[in-house]
């Protein structure tokens, strides 16, 4: 015998009484062929009301502040002093100092320097100060992230690297400058901290 073809398999599970006699008052026909329900399913209103529930919930542990985006617009921020980075770098290799100001490095005056989330950056003994303001959050502005370089002392031939923010200066290095972030280590890049 062939196996069973897909018209003749019961997929709705139903539990059909032929009828051969009159049964009396009782399902008839119709109700008996209809598909067994035993199990009760949400309605589409429950699920609505439901997934919304879930919504307000998510959207309350949202934090008020900026959190990760205020990171990245102070990352950004960050980026747009590179190039000075390398300026003041080429100055400590020449005079064995670091510039005691913006015009000492041949730095545009503080107010000049400007971004979307940086207002100016001051130059003070070889560390930059980026003054946040503009588009950042209220709570933001004028608030200052340094970044300053770090050497080892007595050994003008060896690299200057950076550190920014509240991080940590390695140690047989020191670092130029003083740290005048007052920015929140929560809005502080990673690398920051």
């Amino acid at each position: 015998m062939s196996s069973p073809t897909r018209s003749s398999r019961n997929y709705w599970n139903t539990s059909v009484t032929p009828v051969t006699e009159d049964r009396g008052p009782g399902p008839g026909i119709m109700e008996s062929a209809r598909p067994s329900h035993s199990a009760k399913a949400f309605t589409l209103l429950e699920m609505l009301i439901v997934l919304a529930i879930i919504s307000i919930m998510l959207v309350a542990t949202i934090p008020a502040g900026g959190g990760k985006v205020d990171q990245v617009r102070v990352a950004e921020t960050i980026d747009l002093v590179k190039r000075y980075q390398s300026q003041i770098a080429h100055y400590y290799r020449v005079h064995n100092e670091f510039p005691a100001n913006n015009a000492a490095a041949d730095l545009p005056e503080p107010t000049n320097i400007v971004g979307n989330y940086m207002s100016g950056v001051y130059l003070v003994d070889g560390a930059l100060h980026l003054q946040l303001g503009n588009k950042i959050r209220q709570e933001l502005n004028g608030k200052l992230v340094s970044i300053r370089p770090i050497f080892v002392p007595d050994v003008p031939n060896t690299p200057v690297s950076w550190i920014c923010g509240n991080d940590t200066v390695p140690p047989e290095m020191l670092a130029a400058g003083e740290n005048r972030t007052s920015v929140p280590n929560a809005s502080l890049p990673l690398s920051c901290r």
